[in-house]
C-alpha cells in the first residue's frame, strides 16, 4: 500500500469539495482502506466513490486525484477483488460526460483532466489486459484503453492478442 499512500498524500483532499458537499478528505481515507483490504462496501470501489468523486456521468473535483490513486493501486500489491474494483472505478472516472457546476465555474474540464491522468498509466492497463489474473479486470482495462489511448491501432491489436483474456463480448469478431 506504499504507492497508494504516497499518491494520496500528494493531494490536498481537505481543500477539495466532494460530491456530497463535504471536504473530500474522507475520499482519501476510503481509497486507502479499499486498497488495504476493503471498506464498508467490501471491495466495491465504484459504490464507495459514487456520490463523492462522481455520480453516473458527472465528475466532481476529487475525480482527478482519484484517477492517480487508482493507478497507484494497480501498480501496488492489492487483492484481485480490489484490482477489479479499482479498474471498474477507473472506467467510471474516464467515461464522465459532465462535471460539477463548481468545476465548470472555475473553468476546469474534469473529463479531460481524468483522461489525461489515466494516460500516465497506459502500460499498467495493457499489462492488466494480458495478465490473465481476471477476465473482469482485463475487460475493464480494455474498456478504459478504448477511451484514453489515442492509438486505435494499438488498442485493436492488443484486443486481438489478448482476446482469450477478455470477456466474450469484448473479443474481436
Amino acid at each position: 500500500m506504499n504507492l497508494v499512500k504516497l499518491e494520496i498524500e500528494r493531494h490536498r483532499w481537505d481543500g477539495m469539495q466532494c460530491g456530497c458537499d463535504r471536504s473530500a478528505a474522507h475520499v482519501a481515507t476510503d481509497l486507502l482502506r479499499l486498497a488495504q483490504g476493503g471498506g464498508e462496501h467490501g471491495f466495491d470501489v465504484v459504490e464507495t466513490l459514487d456520490g463523492h468523486a462522481y455520480i453516473p456521468s458527472v465528475l466532481f473535483e476529487p475525480s482527478v486525484p482519484a484517477v492517480s490513486v487508482v493507478l497507484a493501486a494497480l501498480a501496488d500489491d492489492i487483492s484481485p477483488d480490489a484490482r477489479e474494483g479499482f479498474l471498474e472505478a477507473l472506467l467510471h472516472l474516464v467515461a464522465g460526460e459532465g462535471q460539477s457546476i463548481k468545476a465548470e465555474a472555475e473553468g476546469r474540464d474534469l473529463i479531460s483532466e481524468c483522461i489525461d491522468a489515466a494516460k500516465s498509466g497506459i502500460w499498467l492497463l495493457y499489462s492488466e489486459m494480458f495478465s490473465g489474473r481476471s477476465v473482469g479486470a482485463a475487460g475493464y482495462a480494455y474498456e478504459v484503453l478504448t477511451l484514453v489511448d489515442e492509438d486505435e491501432d494499438r488498442v485493436r491489436r492488443a484486443q486481438a492478442a489478448a482476446a482469450h483474456f477478455l470477456p466474450e463480448d469484448l473479443r474481436p469478431e
